[in-house]
């Protein structure tokens, strides 16, 4: 690898400040790179190191050297085998991001940095990754397995998403998990919260200025439990006992009755919009306390109807 190092600075970008250079840089592709990216990113580069091209630059000769030796190390599949098996396992930030990339990535980093291998490795397997918009991870869920979304939001294990994602991408993102699983519902989504937003304010009687309206079922009231869910379970004295869980399930329990009586006698109430908050309210519970949702949304029943756990 000392040939490679000595192209450090010139062809492949940044290596980082704690590891050489390596082959894989120097062509400036990612560690899962096909043999088809392989092809494409060396004669992207012959064309712009060849001698007969850049003949004003006297390191060109060996410039184009490092370039063949990586591509001859890289394009046969027994020696980049065995090349691979000198390099650490893994190299970050990415060079070519996807969100399929991205997401596989950032769960063998949560994975293999925790002890978190039980509900929110089956929820980070079974996410599905839409687009990245920005900075933000858009994903979906299958039907199946949707319960499992809550393990995802919880405060710490959001956390360490949050950070194996900006390990893995070289900044900053946030994920979201959405009912839809295409980009097109994801814009149809955002068109309905923009205009959901824009309409949360109307003009106060007598004046132009603003007052809020009070959100649509699924939204405010929802939101500000699911909040309260995860604060108040953070806050919870001995917290790692079962009796305190089962003391906060029928505290909670208790809220979440009183945010469907009140949403329920809004004048703008919406049924499904209201179902599917109330889904999103039960799996956060069970993931918070390690319940099924259908357990919890079991109890929740019989809170409603008055009876016991």
């Amino acid at each position: 690898m000392s040939d490679a190092r000595k192209g450090q600075s010139n062809t492949g970008g940044a290596a980082g400040k704690d590891r050489p250079i390596t082959y894989y840089d120097l062509l400036d592709l990612d560690r899962d790179a096909t043999p088809e990216e392989i092809k494409e990113a060396y004669y992207k580069l012959a064309r712009q190191y060849h001698p007969d091209v850049a003949t004003d630059d006297p390191g060109i000769a060996e410039k184009f050297a490092l370039i063949n030796q990586g591509y001859r190390a890289l394009s046969d599949p027994q020696r980049r085998h065995q090349y691979d098996r000198t390099l650490p396992k893994k190299s970050y930030p990415l060079r070519h991001p996807t969100p399929e990339k991205i997401w596989r990535e950032a769960t063998d980093v949560v994975l293999i940095r925790s002890d978190r291998f039980g509900p929110l490795n089956q929820a980070m397997q079974a996410a599905i990754p839409i687009t990245l918009d920005d900075d933000l991870l858009v994903m979906t869920m299958p039907g199946s397995d949707r319960h499992l979304s809550g393990h995802m939001e919880t405060a710490s294990n959001r956390n360490s998403i949050v950070n194996a994602l900006e390990l893995v991408a070289g900044r900053r993102l946030g994920f979201r998990i959405i009912d839809g699983t295409t980009v097109k519902d994801w814009e149809g989504q955002k068109r309905a919260e923009a205009r959901t937003k824009k309409g949360s304010t109307v003009p106060a009687e007598g004046g132009d200025a603003a007052r809020p309206r009070r959100a649509r079922a699924g939204e405010g009231p929802w939101d500000e439990l699911v909040q309260k869910i995860h604060r108040e379970y953070q806050h919870m004295p001995k917290r790692q006992y079962p009796q305190s869980k089962a003391r906060y399930l029928r505290e909670a329990l208790g809220w979440m009755a009183h945010t469907e009586e009140d949403v329920r006698y809004q004048d703008d109430f919406d049924e499904d919009a209201h179902e599917r908050a109330l889904a999103r309210a039960i799996e956060r519970l069970g993931a918070v306390l390690d319940l099924s949702p259908v357990f919890v949304a079991l109890q929740f029943e019989n809170v409603k109807r008055g009876g016991e756990f």
